[in-house]
């Protein structure tokens, strides 16, 4: 009767024990498995898994490994990373000790996974570019080390670009090369990332969204901007307070556009948002290029921002034919500040 008392909290659910172990450090998960053995392995059905630079130490790494690597296959759907400054830099076996979990957690049958290095570089195992059960990966503030030659995430659908340096312009159409089935792409640009001509050249994309509205010390000087050719998109949204060049090709089944830019070399801008049903648009420039009989048959709803001075010119070439539109806002409040 008194080991049954204390170890009451065992008889408790398993989806309530799996909610107190979410909001346990990994540090704190461990010493739970020393309770009893089914607290032992109880921790794994969470499937979810977070390690922060605390946890980063030699025994915590090993005993995660270890514990994965014994247990069923593919039960960890989530494994999130974010480590200190230079900690793999300083350290040569914690560079070893990320890419043993990394391998351990695509034996795994791993779905999703997130890094944040705080502005450290990347170098992935050759083994995790061969992941074929990965949906979704995000990087963040970190520096991305090239694609190695024949990779392919085959399963990967979701992906999210939030600060990333890149080594070259080549690299990132390099990494979107090798997913194949890619549908949601979010790139959020900085100081720190480092592309020139951000190329997204992607023909399963359906939902694409950019922000570039901080830029930092660090804006390059020349042509910088992006380039996008997305044949199956249907979701746009774009933010971009600093590009001076914007290519925007093939998009003839888009439906939901939010556009809000300064540039004003954006070729095809107009003409690539004409199949869409609603569109909100932000732009600087009322004489943004676009191609000449280009009709918005399908429009139905239409924000326009009046920031620009000449914003009347812009809504008269939109709606030469509101038979379909229903819904016309004006709004003069945007997140565009324009110099």
């Amino acid at each position: 009767m008194e080991n049954y008392r204390r170890d009451i909290i065992s008889q408790l659910p398993d989806d309530l024990l799996l909610r107190i172990l979410s909001s346990l450090s990994l540090k704190e998960v461990m010493a739970t498995s020393f309770l009893s053995r089914r607290w032992r392995s109880l921790w794994k059905l969470g499937s979810k898994l977070k390690i922060g630079d605390k946890d980063f130490s030699e025994l915590l790494v090993k005993w995660v490994s270890r514990s994965l690597a014994i247990s069923n296959p593919q039960i960890l759907k989530s494994l999130d990373l974010k480590l200190i400054p230079g900690e793999l830099d300083r350290n040569i076996n914690s560079f070893y000790r990320f890419s043993s979990l990394v391998e351990t957690a695509v034996s795994c049958g791993l779905r999703e996974l997130r890094i944040e290095f705080l502005y450290t570089s990347l170098e992935l195992p050759s083994i995790f570019y061969a992941c074929g059960t990965l949906e979704t990966l995000i990087l963040c503030r970190l520096h991305f080390a090239d694609v190695p030659p024949n990779g392919s995430l085959s399963s990967l659908k979701t992906l999210r670009l939030l600060s990333v340096k890149f080594s070259r312009d080549e690299s990132v159409q390099k990494l979107l090369s090798i997913c194949p089935v890619l549908e949601e792409l979010v790139v959020r640009r900085s100081g720190y990332s480092n592309v020139e001509i951000f190329t997204i050249n992607v023909p399963s994309l359906t939902s694409l969204s950019i922000d570039y509205l901080r830029a930092g010390s660090h804006q390059p000087a020349g042509v910088h901007g992006f380039v996008i050719n997305a044949p199956t998109l249907r979701y746009l949204n774009i933010r971009d307070r600093h590009s001076n060049y914007l290519l925007f090709t093939n998009m003839p089944v888009l439906v939901k556009a939010n556009v809000e830019a300064v540039c004003d070399q954006s070729e095809s801008l107009i003409g690539s948002l004409a199949s869409v049903r609603h569109l909100s648009l932000c732009s600087k420039f009322s004489n943004i290029p676009y191609h000449a009989g280009t009709s918005f048959a399908f429009l139905e709803h239409l924000e326009l921002c009046t920031c620009s001075s000449e914003w009347w010119n812009l809504l008269s070439f939109i709606i030469t034919d509101p038979l379909t539109l229903r819904v016309l806002k004006l709004k003069s409040v945007c997140s565009i500040q324009f110099p």
